[in-house]
């Protein structure tokens, strides 16, 4: 064969195969499903343009367990389509095109549509009837709310209403817990549901961190309350004042966060939010002892600080602090300045002749010491010890001392002479207490001075 021939046959093999490839390219057979709106519509194309008369078969893939009434064979129109049978149930099926010797198949899931639907929401608040066709809103659908049978209470919404432009429906907060039956029609078709209705909560109060700073939080069905007002007072019958005492207002977040307490108190707490209130009473507790670890004056500076923000003035506040928390404040049982109860004066029903005191208390002469009238704050000597002049504020020697006690501590070296008569102290000491005025007896020495319980009451 010649190398010409050969040439041309070449050629020949080249534009047949062209004329191949066109041909595929011109074959390019497509088919799609559109699912929209519950009416299945297949489309045949051929290279991106509609084909009429091609051959549509619509089979179901698991046939054991599905059904469509859609499933048969069909032929497109001049737009390439068919139109299928809204699916009853959800179903998956297979869509086969041919078209002249050409075919393509495609495998879809139909859902059945959800037709006329009925919800309600906000069963907790104020109910709201929402009815929806295939996923859309209904407007003008009609609406039947009944209280369902079998209970002790009324819903005061029963009623007829009609649906809006979106569809729904809204209701009355139930004013206690109860079931109503909700029945929507539109045109030929109706949906009935039953629903279970709750008293909404309104405004609630609720105190946290109560042995920290306290937090106050004020909600409203649920929803933080904004700018509700509060109101926090010591509960009475309390010898304590809370530092948070005030009024407040609630931020974004419905809360208030108050001061921690200085001392154990009970407070009660009021809250305000357009027409409603509510009130708690807490305890609150003071975390660790942190303020029995402070000096007084750096609590009264902290409680200061503590009032900067608060409305009104916190001078009477500050002043019922300081009262209240002074550590010098004496106990209950300590009794009055002058001494303990029971440290009775000069006045008492022994009319001063034991030393105006019952008791051993400092500054209180024992029983056997005589009407001693020292002003030097000491003891007297006891009665043994006659009748001394001593000034000096120090006790004369005791008994056993001897006349020649001479101990500087004791006694004036000119005492000695009374020392010696202290063994007669015992029958002296009544008449020592008459005459201790003119005398100088024990009473002028280191006696039962203005101690705690004078002595200086009538002398019989």
């Amino acid at each position: 064969m010649s190398k010409h021939t050969i040439g041309l046959l070449l050629i020949a093999v080249v534009a047949l195969g062209a004329m191949t490839g066109v041909a595929a390219a011109e074959g390019d057979l497509g088919v799609t499903v559109d699912d929209a709106d519950g009416e299945p519509t297949v489309t045949v194309t051929e290279n991106g343009t509609a084909v009429e008369n091609a051959t549509v078969n619509v089979s179901v893939v698991d046939p054991a367990n599905e059904s469509y009434a859609g499933a048969s064979e069909y032929t497109t129109d001049a737009n390439g389509t068919v139109g299928l049978s809204t699916p009853e149930e959800d179903v998956t099926v297979n869509v086969t095109a041919e078209y002249e010797n050409d075919s393509t198949t495609t495998t879809i899931d139909l859902e059945a549509p959800d037709g006329l639907v009925i919800d309600v929401e906000s069963t907790d608040g104020e109910p709201v009837v929402t009815v929806t066709d295939n996923d859309t809103a209904v407007e003008n659908a009609s609406v039947n709310v009944t209280t369902a049978d079998g209970q002790n209470v009324t819903y005061a919404d029963e009623g007829d209403y009609e649906t809006d432009e979106n569809g729904t429906v809204t209701l009355s907060a139930a004013e206690e817990d109860v079931t109503i039956d909700v029945t929507a029609t539109d045109e030929n078709e109706s949906v009935s549901t039953t629903v279970d209705l709750e008293t909404p909560e309104g405004l609630a109060l609720d105190v946290s961190n109560t042995d920290g700073e306290p937090v106050v939080t004020v909600t409203d069905d649920d929803e933080a309350a904004e700018n509700a007002s509060v109101n926090v007072t010591t509960a009475d019958g309390q010898n304590v004042t809370y530092v948070g005492e005030g009024s407040y207002e609630t931020d974004e977040n419905g809360t208030v966060t108050l001061n921690a307490a200085e001392a154990n108190v009970t407070v009660d707490v009021t809250a305000g939010y357009e027409n409603d209130t509510v009130s708690t009473t807490v305890d609150l507790t003071v975390d660790g002892g942190e303020a029995e670890d402070q000096s007084f004056g750096q609590l009264v500076q902290d409680f200061i600080d503590r009032l900067q923000d608060r409305e009104g003035g916190i001078g009477a506040a500050v002043s019922d602090f300081v009262t209240e928390n002074n550590p010098g404040n004496a106990p209950d049982h300590a009794g009055s300045p002058s001494g303990p109860d029971d440290a009775g004066n000069g006045s008492d029903a022994d009319n001063g002749r034991n030393a105006g005191n019952a008791s051993d208390g400092p500054g209180n002469a024992p029983d056997h010491a005589g009407q001693g009238n020292g002003n030097d704050g000491e003891q007297g000597p006891p009665d043994h010890t006659g009748q001394g002049n001593g000034n000096d504020g120090e006790q004369g020697p005791p008994d056993h001392a001897g006349p020649d006690g001479d101990d500087g501590d004791d006694t004036k070296e000119d005492d000695t002479d009374d020392a010696d008569d202290a063994d007669k102290s015992g029958e002296e000491g009544e008449d020592g207490a008459e005459d201790d005025d003119d005398d100088g007896n024990a009473g002028n020495g280191p006696g039962n001075g203005n101690g705690q319980g004078n002595g200086n009451g009538p002398q019989n």
